[in-house]
């Protein structure tokens, strides 16, 4: 099976991991969960079992000294200030509002690599991105959905936006060096030491109203292992066969999975509207992956 196939294979799963991820995290939140344990939690697991065993089997690289500041950053863009973003803007902005930004990544991403990268702009990718953006909006515009933002929801987003096309920008740079098993590993381990501070000073406090049962064990296993650990290095496994700007397409294709996810536990229903668009997203994705080939020109700047 050629690579570029395998990397769709991959893209195709990392999707579903983070679609379900929602789930998982909501079933979190409602046993009283703080945010930034959460995601806390479910790094630390991550890293425990990633660098136990890929260092036992070798396959974790040696990190060279000149390249730690770049995954420091690497990790401050993703997870850290993308969750930060994405998560406290919908405290300050509607779901629908927050959907239709964060779906206007492929493109931030695919102007961002054109300038700093030099990669080419192709009109497919832009147009079904562009595309992708409209089944988004049909998909959370509709009868009774409350639209609503304020500036500070707006900003959090562009943190959020900008934080993406940094970290796209990273990871096509360092996965020239290092493996997607390296890159996903180190990555989550750096980021521990930036959320532990917030779990220390807001979080903490709360810890025993938290509801510990299988349930919740469960979510914050799969959260770890799925969407963590291999949601992420699926990804960077993807980047590496198909290329960033192609990539970054498929991240709308999440809120579909979680729609569905939603549907079939009973937290949402399944309505045309929501059909409509998510055959206008699916539409888009594919268009921004025909005729075309993307420009690999990533200079080893590190």
């Amino acid at each position: 099976m050629k690579q570029s196939t395998l990397g769709y294979v991959a893209i195709s799963f990392s999707m579903l991991f983070w679609g379900a991820s929602f789930v998982w995290t909501k079933q979190l939140l409602n046993a009283q969960f703080p945010v930034f344990t959460i995601v806390f939690f479910r790094l630390l697991i991550a890293s425990v079992v990633f660098v136990s065993f890929f260092k036992l089997s070798g396959k974790l690289q040696k990190v060279q000294r000149k390249d730690w500041k770049w995954f420091l950053l690497l990790a401050l863009f993703e997870p850290f200030l993308y969750f930060i973003g994405e998560d406290f803007g919908l405290k300050y902005s509607s779901a629908s509002f927050a959907a239709v930004i964060i779906a206007l990544i492929p493109i931030i991403v695919a102007i961002t690599m054109h300038f700093v990268e030099g990669e080419q702009l192709h009109r497919n990718l832009l147009f079904g991105a562009i595309v992708s953006v409209i089944g988004i909006s049909v998909m959370t515009f509709g009868k009774g959905s409350d639209v609503f933002f304020t500036v500070k929801g707006l900003l959090l987003l562009c943190v959020a936006l900008i934080a993406a096309a940094g970290y796209s920008v990273l990871l096509a740079r360092l996965l020239q060096t290092y493996s997607p098993v390296t890159v996903t590993t180190i990555q989550n381990f750096v980021a521990i030491f930036f959320y532990l501070p917030f779990v220390l000073i807001f979080d903490i406090k709360d810890w025993g109203g938290m509801h510990w049962n299988f349930e919740t064990v469960f979510s914050l296993f799969a959260l770890a292992l799925l969407c963590s650990a291999g949601a992420y290095m699926l990804y960077s496994y993807a980047a590496k066969h198909i290329g960033i700007t192609r990539l970054t397409v498929f991240t709308n294709a999440i809120p579909i999975v979680t729609i569905i996810f939603a549907a079939l536990l009973g937290q949402e229903s399944f309505t045309l509207q929501k059909f409509i668009g998510i055959v206008i997203v699916v539409a888009g994705v594919i268009w921004s992956q025909t005729d075309h080939k993307d420009s690999m020109k990533t200079a080893n700047k590190l």
